[in-house]
């Protein structure tokens, strides 16, 4: 097992960056998926009856959750297909652009460090700083199981509420991410039941990929264990 104190301070500095690195990864690319990957609106659309439920054509419904989409990621005219929108809607869409492409950018930085992190270690360029003997990723997944945990615990409290916390810290001071069904339809097909499943989505894929994580890290620790044991029966 190697000696901690053979560390060096950029082998120290990586590890902990590995550490707060991880939780942003695990979360920002789960949230990708229901943001970015349209798929998994289609299978809600049927999964959920938003069409029976909304009054709405599926394709109507389609149409015009692509529409938002082409706004937020390839900055097309905004519009909602056949369904009414306002200004208020419009402003509201503008305000989640930035977030879009920050949990993007979170997500490939993270990746790419993280990535590059463990070449580095497979080569051996830089050594792990290990605490007892756990690697920062494993402890880096610990600490998103129990955030997202939480985060589930409130969500099964009182979603809406939740919900509400959410919209009131990505966008302060702002109240134009409250819709009229009547005015901005989009709501309709958007429903609180979608983000539910979003939520859900977000935490299961979170806790798997944290898991797996923890599982690794101390699987590699017993392994280290192991080995280490049978060098001292050698010798």
């Amino acid at each position: 097992m190697e000696n901690e104190l053979k560390k060096r301070p950029i082998d120290i500095i990586c590890s902990i960056l590995v550490f707060l690195v991880t939780p942003f990864f695990f979360i920002s690319v789960s949230a990708l998926i229901p943001c970015a990957f349209r798929p998994f609106y289609y299978v809600c659309v049927d999964a959920l009856n938003i069409p029976e439920e909304s009054g709405y054509e599926r394709e109507v419904c389609i149409e015009a959750y692509d529409d938002v989409m082409d706004f937020i990621w390839e900055g097309a005219e905004f519009k909602t297909g056949e369904l009414k929108w306002t200004e208020e809607e419009k402003s509201h869409f503008e305000d989640c652009k930035p977030l879009f492409f920050l949990q993007l950018g979170l997500t490939i930085s993270c990746g790419v460090y993280l990535l590059t992190y463990l070449i580095l270690r497979k080569t051996r360029v830089l050594r792990a700083a290990r605490f007892r003997d756990v690697s920062s990723i494993s402890y880096g997944g610990i600490i998103t199981l129990v955030f997202v945990v939480l985060i589930g615990l409130m969500a099964v409290v009182n979603f809406e509420e939740l919900f509400e916390i959410f919209h009131m810290i990505a966008f302060p001071g702002k109240d134009n991410w409250t819709f009229s069904p009547t005015s901005e339809e989009i709501i309709n097909i958007l429903p609180e039941s979608f983000f539910l499943v979003c939520a859900v989505f977000i935490i299961g894929l979170t806790v798997i990929l944290s898991s797996v994580a923890v599982g690794v890290g101390y699987g590699l620790r017993t392994k280290r264990f192991k080995k280490l044991k049978e060098s001292e029966e050698k010798n």
